[in-house]
């Protein structure tokens, strides 16, 4: 009987084995430092790292909480901002700010990160508190720094539905006061500590009202922006209007935004954008929905052959994210099939015209070798149990082995041959004297290179091509340099100098031949 107990024990560890558990996705935020000091009358503008493990956009809520304490004898007020935004994540890297403004005068404030959103339930991700301090001589930076990291866990639900600042006081005893102090005679009257708690209401209450002022005269100057109000005009064509805007100044006509668009269907469309001295350069304009692409692109026969490949392979429009400034647009269109294998199309237009565009498809995911392995341990498990029972009653055991089926293996996207025929289009369109459009190729070629060298499975921006770099490589600036020049020049933003197109040109293709 021991071995016929021994073998159901083996096979109960069998049925362990084959159990495979599943590893969720996730969203981790990390920041540099807990500690930041921040030069008098400079902004405090704290990066955090975001990585987001889903294989699509996240939609959700994003918060930043400021706690600030103003301090004077007998009385303790905290002033709490707390702004709200609705926040898209894309997969892979990226980055958010934290904006905490300026300050004129010395003092500390406390900071927390708070993203909110939704899987099969509520998820919260809660940055650790981050200190900041407005100091007028910045210390030597410490060299044992060490960042802060969160990762998601179970949330509440309950998320603000927007901005707002409370004020509350703490009245401190005289003994506590002196006690602090080190002397009663420290201590200040009764008479005296009114004094001073009318004095730190008014100063919050003036700074709350300049807020509200400031915050008043950046909407009004959104509603007058010529490109907010072209893109305004053109998402109701579509039969999309604004449910919400929330905003974040630092003056009257400087600060970041976002809106919230939806149609009759209950399809979203969000605007997100930042305003520079009273002007809006770009804006973002994401969305789950197929919401209409700009009239350059849709009237494009290689844009129209591509879309129309993907959908007799089986794919459909997944989501749309446009980049919009004054002189162009940079679209991103994705496309899914019922596999959920992704598909992209990449396009940079101006006004007439598109200057450039890609199509590129996930490749099929490597072989799964797990399933394989718990196969094997199981078949060495069943084995070891048949040879114990014949061992124990001499039974011949005759093991048939089925013969292994074919491996179906797909060739995976080359991305270093697509670079450098990229490139090779690039310095054909230079020759031409078409430097806008030499540049835009030359800068995509980069991208898609490192992109996809990285383990992205599409073609990063700019933006989050360098904050991913930043975040793995020692030194990516001239990466980045050769970047901006690149949209500088395809953008109208500047022109090429004698010999540096060829330059730049010899370092992507560097970068392509010798990254392995």
């Amino acid at each position: 009987m021991k071995y016929l107990n021994l073998s159901l024990v083996l096979l109960l560890l069998l049925a362990g084995l084959i159990i495979v558990p599943a590893c969720a996705a996730e969203i981790t935020l990390t920041a540099e430092s807990s500690e930041y000091y921040i030069p008098l009358g400079e902004a405090a503008d704290i990066p955090v790292l975001v990585m987001s493990g889903y294989d699509h956009t996240v939609d959700g809520t994003l918060q930043f909480s400021t706690v600030e304490q103003l301090q004077n004898t007998g009385t303790v007020m905290t002033s709490t901002k707390n702004r709200v935004y609705t926040h898209t994540i894309d997969p892979g890297a990226s980055q958010i700010t934290i904006s905490a403004g300026t300050s004129s005068v010395e003092k500390s404030m406390q900071v927390q990160v708070t993203y909110d959103y939704t899987d099969t339930s509520a998820v919260r991700v809660t940055l650790p508190v981050i200190t900041i301090h407005f100091v007028s001589q910045v210390p030597q930076p410490s060299t044992n720094r060490s960042p802060v990291t969160s990762t998601s866990g179970a949330g509440t639900g309950n998320v603000p539905s927007s901005s707002s600042v409370q004020i509350v006081q703490q009245s401190v005893s005289v003994q506590q006061q002196a006690g602090r102090d080190g002397t009663v005679q420290q201590a200040l009257s009764n008479s005296q500590q009114s004094q001073d708690t009318s004095a730190l209401k008014e100063q919050l209450q003036r700074e709350a009202e300049q807020a509200e002022l400031e915050k008043t005269a950046f909407e009004e100057a959104l509603s007058r922006d010529a490109l907010l109000g072209s893109v305004n005009e053109s998402l109701a064509a579509d039969g999309f209007a604004r449910q919400s805007l929330s905003s974040d100044p630092t003056s009257g006509n400087a600060g970041t935004f976002s809106m919230e668009y939806q149609n009759a269907a209950g399809e979203s469309v969000t605007v997100a954008g930042a305003m520079e001295n009273g002007a809006v350069p770009s804006v973002a304009e994401t969305s789950k929905a197929p919401v209409n692409v700009t009239a350059p692109l849709a009237s494009n026969t290689t844009y129209q052959n591509m879309a129309e490949q993907l959908k007799a392979q089986g794919y459909t429009r997944n989501t749309t994210a446009v980049n919009i400034s004054a002189t162009g647009s940079m679209v991103n269109l994705s496309f899914q099939n019922p596999g959920g294998k992704q598909a992209f199309i990449n396009a940079t237009t101006d006004d007439t015209n598109v200057t450039s565009i890609s199509l590129a498809t996930e490749p099929d995911a490597p072989f799964d070798y797990l399933p394989l392995i718990a196969g094997l341990i199981a078949a060495a498990v069943i084995i070891g149990a048949v040879w114990i029972l014949y061992r124990r009653f001499r039974c011949p055991v005759v093991m048939v082995r089925e013969p292994a089926g074919p491996s179906l293996w797909e060739e995976p996207f080359d991305h270093r041959a697509a670079a450098r025929e990229l490139l090779a289009r690039a310095e054909t369109a230079y020759t031409k004297q078409q430097h806008a459009e030499a540049c835009g190729l030359a800068g995509q070629a980069l991208r898609l290179f490192l992109s996809r060298e990285n383990g992205a499975h599409h073609e990063m921006t700019n933006t989050e091509l360098m904050a991913f770099l930043q975040s793995r490589e020692g030194d990516s600036r001239k990466t980045g340099e050769i970047l901006g020049r690149c949209s500088d020049v395809e953008f109208a933003k500047g022109t090429l100098g004698a010999d540096e197109f060829p330059a730049m040109v010899a370092y992507i293709r560097s970068v392509i031949d010798t990254r392995s």
